[in-house]
Formats: C-alpha cells, sequence, structure tokens
C-alpha cells in the first residue's frame, strides 16, 4: 500500500458544554417565582421547574477543544479522514482547518476537526445548591413561614425543607 507521510497534523476533538457563569441569577429567579407560589402548589417541583427554565435562559455554550499534535501515515489520496479513534471514543470527522503563521507563512499547520458531540449541564447539583441556599435565606424562612404557617402540605416538600 502505497502511503505518505504528513508531520505536524493537528487532531481536534470539539465539543460544545452548557455552563452557567452565574449562579445567582438562577437561584434570584427562583426566589422572586417563590413569592408568587400558591399553596396548593408543589415547592420541590416548582423550584426543578424554576431552575429549568432559568438556566435555559441564563445558559452559555462554549467550545473546548482538545487537540494533539502528530506524525501520520495516511494512503494515498484518501482525504479527508472520516472518523478518529481517541482515548476510546469514535469521533466523526466534522472540518479541516488550515493555520498559517504570520510570522512565518511559508509553515502551516492542517487540524482535523473532529465532532466530540455535547455535553449537557447536570442540572440535580444545581437544584440542591439552590434548595440549601433557600433554607438558608432569612427572606425564604420568613415567607415560608408567612404562607405556610402550619408548614408545607406535600410530604417531599415537608422532607426537603422541614427536616
Amino acid at each position: 500500500m502505497d502511503q505518505s507521510k504528513m508531520a505536524d497534523i493537528r487532531v481536534c476533538i470539539s465539543t460544545k458544554k452548557e455552563v452557567i457563569k452565574d449562579k445567582n441569577l438562577i437561584f434570584n429567579d427562583v426566589k422572586k417565582n417563590i413569592k408568587k407560589l400558591d399553596t396548593s402548589n408543589i415547592v420541590y417541583t416548582s423550584i426543578i421547574n424554576w431552575i429549568n427554565d432559568s438556566f435555559n435562559e441564563h445558559k452559555q455554550v462554549v467550545q473546548d477543544e482538545k487537540t494533539i499534535l502528530v506524525d501520520v501515515n495516511l494512503p494515498r489520496n484518501k482525504f479527508p479522514i472520516d472518523e478518529v479513534e481517541f482515548e476510546g471514543e469514535i469521533y466523526p470527522f466534522s472540518k479541516t482547518r488550515l493555520t498559517v503563521n504570520k510570522a512565518h507563512s511559508d509553515h502551516a499547520f492542517i487540524t482535523y476537526i473532529f465532532n466530540g458531540g455535547e455535553e449537557k449541564f447536570d442540572l440535580n447539583p444545581l437544584v440542591e445548591e439552590c434548595i440549601e441556599f433557600l433554607k438558608k435565606d432569612e427572606e425564604f424562612v420568613v415567607h415560608k413561614k408567612r404562607k405556610w404557617p402550619e408548614g408545607f402540605t406535600y410530604r417531599e416538600d415537608k422532607r426537603i425543607f422541614e427536616e
């Protein structure tokens, strides 16, 4: 098999990640909404829904790239590469990028970029953190005593907020 050696090839796994820069935006939305909550509603479920809505409003999607520099032996005329296996995972080909160094315009890097998919933000730890935040929040404690003087009606709300 006729092969060509290519030096200085960059292989990049590009992943999109959901992040939240300021959790306080979400916590403040929950505090604002809880004041409007009817006593017949389930508090815990309402908090989860508000966090989900607020996260979708305030989230940012960032691109994370993991790049390695390699020398490769490729069969001639077999470009582009369809997929790459890296750290036990297989990633489909996305695009190529040619990077030219301005100071040394006679030197360039070819980068093969592969789709690493999207990482969804796990909201469960944020829900737990928000509940702990509310338990310590004086405004919430006063509101809870005023709106639910005999305590919450739903067992799950009692277990979470009153034990």
